[in-house]
């Protein structure tokens, strides 16, 4: 029978990053996931009203932002030569 583990020793994640990812390759990802996201709570924001639709748009604002970093690192990372 299995013991149970101390909340300590638990995962935060269920998922895992692949040990062999590369750098471009995380940012790559996290730029798509950051479009998702954006796309997201822009439409969210779209159909709400009052406080909750400022509110998403400041979430929409703070993801733009990350995404902006992330298309930096990138660049700095694999550049594109003309």
């Amino acid at each position: 029978m299995k013991t149970r583990t101390a909340d300590e020793d638990l995962p935060t994640s269920v998922f895992k990053v692949r040990p062999d990812l590369s750098s471009e390759e995380a940012l790559v990802n996290a730029c798509e996931l950051l479009i998702s996201a954006s796309v997201m709570a822009n439409e969210q924001a779209i159909t709400a009203s009052g406080s909750q639709r400022f509110q998403t748009f400041g979430l929409a604002h703070l993801i733009e932002s990350a995404q902006l970093l992330v298309n930096d690192a990138l660049e700095k990372t694999s550049p594109i030569n003309p």
